[in-house]
């Protein structure tokens, strides 16, 4: 019987995250843990506008109780502006990355922006001002200005519009030189600067000694995505630090590209499953005598 029989999988495709293996149980069991996780299509079921979405009080549960576990770190890395990533999961003692690395909310609730992307604000509001005539007309399209980075919203357009949109936003982004970057059902136009979810899960994890200042893994590290910008976080982790544990949530393809992720879970509820099963290892190894 072939591998692919065997698993459902073509070979090279991410492996099954669940059921969960010893050997990922070995992986998660280190200390510190990072936990970071993506909100939309990751926690959060993928909802028709930004405001529709939310996350189950199950899910939310099972955050706080990871947050409460010995020596383990909780992240929500999202492309929302950092403040808006809290309110959807707002969990004590946990870090919010917010608009793709540029914004981060440590667990006192602080705001800091990277001062690199911050002077490129007058640039995205002056492309919102330009994006405002050529795409307000355009039914199911709304742009959504998180101050450091635009958002192009098109899932409630009709699909013949799209292009015009995109044509749109590619004019203003080059006549500005900033980047345009596509994901699902959305456009993002962000300052043309080496900021990523990638770059700035590297530097919480040194920061949080989960690694260490040349990115060697000495805790345990588990990134969990559904989209593109997903992949620059999959990409960095296992270049820089093979042992972590990177999964996609989906079919394992993103725009039709198999992902980065090591892993594969099929949905948001597949994932609060395994962090279900990341809550019980975490508590065990916090027992007395552990």
């Amino acid at each position: 019987m072939s591998a692919e029989s065997r698993t459902g999988l073509i070979p090279g495709a991410p492996q099954r995250a669940l059921p969960a293996t010893e050997e990922l149980a070995t992986r998660v069991s280190r200390s510190p843990l990072l936990v970071a996780l993506d909100i939309d299509g990751t926690l959060a079921p993928i909802a028709p506008t930004p405001q529709a979405a939310s996350v189950p009080a199950a899910t939310l549960g099972t955050l706080e109780r990871l947050t409460r576990a010995r020596d383990v770190h909780l992240a929500l890395v999202t492309g929302r502006a950092a403040l808006d990533g809290r309110r959807l999961v707002n969990v004590a003692e946990s870090w919010t990355i917010g608009n793709h690395g540029i914004e981060l909310i440590d667990p006192s609730g602080a705001l800091r922006v990277n001062a690199l992307a911050e002077a490129f604000a007058p640039m995205i509001a002056e492309a919102a001002r330009r994006l405002a005539d050529p795409l307000g007309g355009i039914g199911g399209v709304f742009i959504e200005d998180k101050a450091w980075t635009l958002s192009i919203h098109v899932r409630l357009a009709a699909r013949a519009d799209v292009p015009r949109v995109e044509q749109s936003l590619t004019d203003v982004a080059h006549q500005l030189e900033l980047r345009v970057i596509q994901g699902k059902e959305i456009f993002e136009l962000r300052p043309p600067v080496s900021i990523n979810k990638g770059t700035a899960l590297l530097e919480l994890a040194a920061a949080l000694g989960v690694s260490d200042h040349r990115g060697s893994l000495g805790g345990s590290l588990i990134y969990a995505g559904d989209d593109r910008t997903d992949e620059d976080a999959f990409r960095a982790l296992r270049a820089r630090q093979w042992n972590a544990v990177t999964v996609h949530v989906g079919d394992g393809t993103t725009h039709g590209v198999r992902t980065e992720a090591e892993f594969v879970l099929a949905d948001p509820p597949a994932l609060r499953e395994l962090l279900d099963w990341l809550v019980t290892i975490r508590e065990r190894l916090g027992r007395p005598g552990a």
